[in-house]
């Protein structure tokens, strides 16, 4: 490879970066304003329920993420959706990932005196539709930041393309109403942990079931999510964190705990050395190209 051909690859992965940062911070600020426009016209003076008006939320912003991460990996030659191989396998794998870190982040919770048992519960319906919605949420954030972005960085940079993209994913979470520190530092250790499996895996698919079994769990399973309260959907348990906000006791909740970083810190550390060891990245590079 020539001088040439390196700085070509230098400058796309910078414009990647700088492009999808802008794009999403776009989707992010206006989203709202856009939502809030749809319900008024589908609605009137008519009152909506919350999980109808999350919905609607959720279908703009998040298709619009969908939609840019997919246009912007055909833009730089591949599929920014593809799963990679032995999807089941991998989907299985970070699903319990997923699982494991936010019961163990839950259980520090509770060791903390923290976890309190409130009245929750809700209808099958509301259930399966708010786990449709997660399912969409975390499927446009991983192809956006996972499978169009993530890629083109390791191609270019190797490992430190993972962190900048994890530094992106949760940067770009304080226009989507992240505010405390640790919320910023989790959600960079949370991006860290779904690139590092994206990387590992050549694909999205562990990353995807990581992402959506951790925050299903955290709101629809035990209620963690708002806090205090329970969401537009409800949820079959409904726990609130109360007391200390270094253990989840603010509005934040877990997001804003050291015990979710503990939570992910233990995920990690092995992750990492195991990715190290073997020579990840370049688990990552960029997928094949689209046919024409």
């Amino acid at each position: 490879m020539n001088l040439r051909e390196v700085r070509g690859g230098q400058f796309s992965a910078f414009a990647v970066l700088l492009a999808a940062s802008v794009v999403c911070a776009l989707i992010l600020w206006g989203g709202a304003q856009l939502s809030g426009r749809a319900i008024s016209v589908l609605f009137g003076n008519a009152p909506s329920s919350a999980a109808m008006d999350e919905t609607i939320a959720s279908i703009i912003i998040f298709g619009l993420i969908f939609g840019a991460g997919l246009a912007g990996g055909a833009v730089n030659g591949f599929n920014a959706a593809r799963l990679g191989p032995r999807a089941g396998l991998r989907m299985f794998e970070g699903g319990g990932i997923g699982l494991v870190g936010l019961l163990i982040a839950t259980a520090l919770a509770g060791i903390a005196g923290v976890l309190h048992r409130a009245h929750g519960g809700s209808g099958a319906g509301l259930l399966l539709w708010g786990t449709a919605l997660i399912l969409f949420q975390a499927g446009s954030e991983e192809v956006f930041f996972r499978g169009w972005m993530q890629p083109v960085l390791v191609e270019s940079w190797g490992a430190p393309g993972v962190v900048v993209t994890a530094i992106a994913f949760a940067l770009l979470h304080l226009i989507g109403g992240a505010t405390a520190a640790v919320s910023v530092l989790n959600l960079f250790l949370g991006g860290l942990l779904f690139g590092v499996l994206a990387a590992r895996f050549n694909g999205i698919a562990a990353a995807f079931a990581a992402h959506f079994s951790w925050n299903w769990a955290e709101q629809l399973v035990l209620g963690l999510d708002p806090n205090p309260g329970n969401g537009s959907f409800g949820s079959i348990l409904n726990f609130d964190l109360v007391g200390s906000a270094w253990w989840g006791g603010s509005e934040e909740g877990l997001n804003a705990s050291i015990a979710m970083t503990f939570a992910l810190a233990i995920i990690l550390v092995p992750l990492l050395i195991f990715a190290v060891r073997a020579g990840l990245p370049p688990g990552q590079r960029r997928p094949e190209r689209v046919a024409a």
